[in-house]
C-alpha cells in the first residue's frame, strides 16, 4: 500500500471512530508511526485530508452500490443487501461526523450531500423504477418524491441517532425499521409476499 493510502485510510478510520474534528494531524501521524512533515508532503491540510477521505468513502458507496443492483436482479432483495453494507460499513461511525462536516468542513460537507442528492438518489429512483416493472413495487407512487423521501430518512438517522452502547442496537433496528416501513409503503401483494420471506431477524443478528 502506497504512502499516500496509508494516510488517508488510517485517518478515514480515526475520523469515523472518534469524530472528524477531535481528530488532529498529530493523532494521524501517531497512528501511523509517521511524522506530520510527511503526512504534509501528500496533504496541504487536514482540510484536504478530510476532502479526500470522504471522497474515498462517497466511491466505495458507489462502487458497492452498482454491484449489488447490478448482481441482483430483485430490487426487494437490492434495497436489503444495500442496506446489509451500509450498516457494515458505518458500524463503529462516531454521532459527531456529520456535525463536524456540516460545522467545520462546509465542502466536504457538501460534497457528500451532492452525492446524495445524485447518486444514492438515482439508485433508489432506479430501484424503484425495476420494483414497479416487475410487479413488486406499486405504479401509483410519484418515484421521484419517494425516493426523495427515503434518501431523508435515512440521512437523518446518521444526523440525530447516538452510536454508544445499547444505542448502537437501538441504530440498528431504527434502520432495519425504516427498511421495512419504505418497502411496506411501496410494495404491491407480491412485493409483501417477498418482502415477508425476508428474515430480518437474522439479518439484524448478523449486523450486530
Amino acid at each position: 500500500m502506497e504512502v499516500q493510502e496509508r494516510i488517508l485510510r488510517t485517518a478515514a478510520k480515526l475520523f469515523m471512530e472518534l469524530g472528524v474534528r477531535s481528530v488532529s494531524m498529530d493523532d494521524v501521524a501517531k497512528a501511523l508511526s509517521m511524522s506530520k512533515k510527511t503526512i504534509y508532503k501528500h496533504y496541504q491540510d487536514k482540510d484536504q485530508l478530510v476532502f479526500d477521505t470522504i471522497s474515498m468513502h462517497i466511491a466505495e458507496m458507489e462502487k458497492n452500490t452498482t454491484q449489488i443492483m447490478t448482481s441482483e436482479a430483485n430490487p426487494v432483495l437490492q434495497i436489503a443487501k444495500i442496506a446489509d453494507f451500509v450498516l457494515e460499513m458505518n458500524k463503529n461511525v462516531h454521532p459527531s461526523v456529520l456535525f463536524d462536516l456540516q460545522k467545520f468542513y462546509p465542502a466536504s460537507y457538501t460534497h457528500l450531500t451532492e452525492h446524495r442528492n445524485r447518486f444514492a438518489l438515482q439508485s433508489v429512483d432506479q430501484n424503484l423504477q425495476k420494483g414497479v416493472e416487475l410487479g413488486l413495487f406499486r405504479e401509483d407512487m410519484h418515484r421521484s418524491r419517494v425516493a426523495r423521501i427515503y434518501m431523508c430518512l435515512i440521512f437523518s438517522m446518521f444526523q440525530n441517532t447516538l452510536f454508544d452502547g445499547e444505542e448502537i442496537r437501538s441504530f440498528r433496528e431504527e434502520y432495519i425499521e425504516t427498511i421495512k416501513y419504505h418497502l411496506h409503503a411501496v410494495t404491491t401483494e407480491k412485493g409483501k409476499n417477498l418482502f415477508k420471506e425476508i428474515s430480518w431477524l437474522n439479518f439484524e443478528k448478523e449486523n450486530l
